[in-house]
């Protein structure tokens, strides 16, 4: 047999990530408003307490689901903020909830299991799953990019396992409705599923409250990390919780795939932890900012309830490739929305970027709009 690589990798594919990355390069000072991060840098406090550790010889491994001391100011969180009361040993400390995803699904599916999850969303949910061989039910949420329960319902098969929800959501800026999550983990208790409820944008809601449904259904997996709310997207690390058994199947798979997060990432995330810091004021006058641009351009917007995206239908019937295309033409980068979406017709803008960026962009996408009309 020749040599080759693996099937499984047919599961994925990020070329318009790469295509976008890839452009991007081609230009000079661009404005881009398509990466998901955070504008902030990382709090100087929670740099020193990595330096600390570094220099207090920190370093070396940790257990696999994490240091004690983390865990425990992870459960204090949990309890204050999200109403989640829960022991240190139901928490777990992952490189990054991407990372955290795959080792939730590797250890709650099987191949030819079923998980439903909803469309538009964050790719991983999809082609981590079918990598896996597990088959994916779609539930559209077009146009209002809300929970459609009925349909919900409708994709539950004796093969499903788990529902999995994202609110407040990429690329969307949807938040989920408390009653809407309420009826969800009503399907999931009544059918015996798994709910995997991925909360990283839990601290950007500018309308509405976050509401952690695995404060009502014991069967969640609550993921959460410090990418977003402490701008710290290169340091990998989320942590999560659920049922016992499912956590120590997470740290018994952690063992062998990543054996630990980075120590000196954690000692850094318990300093993060204990600062208070709110950026919903200053994402909500950036989120209205983009809305009411988009809106005064006759665009249809919904969703951007929380997050920092704005998922909108290009105009004059575009597909999400032309109109992105020809906003490089004028030195704008978005991401076309096929690469969340079995829809084809919308592009995702983030606003996470500093807000004169943001005015730039935008100043930019009103001129190519109006040169369409």
């Amino acid at each position: 047999m020749k040599k080759r690589v693996s099937a499984r990798i047919n599961s994925f594919d990020s070329s318009v990530f790469r295509d976008v990355f890839r452009k991007q390069a081609l230009l000079d000072t661009p404005v881009d408003l398509s990466v998901g991060t955070p504008e902030e840098k990382t709090d100087t406090a929670i740099k020193q307490a990595g330096i600390a550790a570094i220099n207090d010889d920190k370093t070396g491994y940790t257990p696999a689901n994490g240091l004690l001391e983390l865990r425990e100011e992870v459960q204090k969180k949990l309890s204050t903020q999200n109403n989640i009361h829960t022991s240190v040993d139901q928490i777990t400390v992952v490189p990054g909830l991407t990372t955290g995803l795959l080792l939730v699904y590797m250890s709650i599916l099987d191949p030819g299991d079923e998980i439903i999850t909803m469309d538009p969303g964050y790719p991983p949910y999809d082609q981590l799953a079918d990598a896996l061989g597990v088959t994916v039910m779609s539930v559209v949420t077009l146009p209002d990019f809300q929970l459609n329960l009925a349909a919900i319902e409708a994709s539950i098969t004796d093969k499903t396992r788990a529902i999995v929800i994202n609110s407040p959501n990429n690329p969307t800026g949807t938040v989920y409705p408390k009653k809407d999550l309420l009826a969800v983990a009503e399907l999931a208790e009544k059918h015996g599923l798994y709910i995997i409820s991925d909360e990283i944008y839990e601290h950007f809601i500018y309308e509405g409250e976050h509401f952690s449904v695995g404060s009502v259904y014991p069967d969640t997996i609550s993921m959460f990390g410090f990418s977003k709310q402490h701008a710290m997207t290169g340091w990998r690390l989320g942590f999560m919780s659920g049922p016992l058994d499912v956590i120590e199947a997470i740290n018994e798979l952690q063992q062998y795939a990543v054996f630990s997060s980075s120590a000196i990432a954690q000692h850094a995330a318990i300093t993060a932890l204990r600062l208070e810091q709110n950026l919903s004021t200053k994402y909500k006058t950036k989120r209205d900012l983009v809305v009411n641009a988009l809106t005064e351009l006759g665009l249809q917007i919904e969703g951007v309830q929380g997050s920092y995206y704005v998922f909108f239908r290009a105009p004059n019937d575009m597909t999400d490739i032309e109109f992105c295309e020809l906003l490089l033409e004028h030195n704008l980068i978005l991401v076309p929305g096929r690469a969340f979406s079995s829809r084809h017709g919308y592009v995702r803008l983030s606003y996470g970027a500093e807000i004169n960026e943001v005015k730039k962009g935008l100043d930019i996408l009103t001129h190519v709009v109006n040169m369409l009309k």
